[in-house]
């Protein structure tokens, strides 16, 4: 099928002149057409979708102040102390293992004079 020549720059005058016309609206409304060669018919697809990532925003953490917790006051518990300090209970104990020593050392070292008397009387 053939056009005639003047029905052929008609249709081409009104696609130049609506494409003219949808451009600058299309520039203003922020979407896109297109026309595709070999397909059928006019084929209009939406824009991609545009992704701004936001600015990367850099701030120090807000301090944090805490509120002093309120004096407790409280009354001290009683001391008692015995009567002799644990020093001197410790210098004692140890006087009566020392004298205990001695008596012990005296009795083995009588045993031994024992001994030897014995021994020397038979000879």
């Amino acid at each position: 099928m053939t056009f005639p020549r003047a029905a052929l720059k008609w249709v081409t005058a009104g696609l130049a002149a609506a494409g003219a016309l949808l451009t600058v609206a299309s520039a203003n409304a922020g979407t896109s057409w297109s026309i595709g060669v070999n397909l059928p018919g006019v084929v209009v697809s939406e824009p991609a979708p545009v992704y701004y990532e936001p600015a990367p925003v850099y701030s120090r953490p807000a301090p944090t102040y805490y509120q002093p917790a309120q004096p407790a006051y409280s009354v001290p518990a009683p001391v008692y102390d015995e009567p002799g300090s644990r020093w001197e209970e410790r210098r004692a104990q140890r006087w009566e293992e020392r004298r205990a020593e001695r008596r012990e050392w005296r009795r083995r070292q009588w045993e031994r004079e024992q001994h030897r008397r014995y021994y020397e009387d038979r000879d």
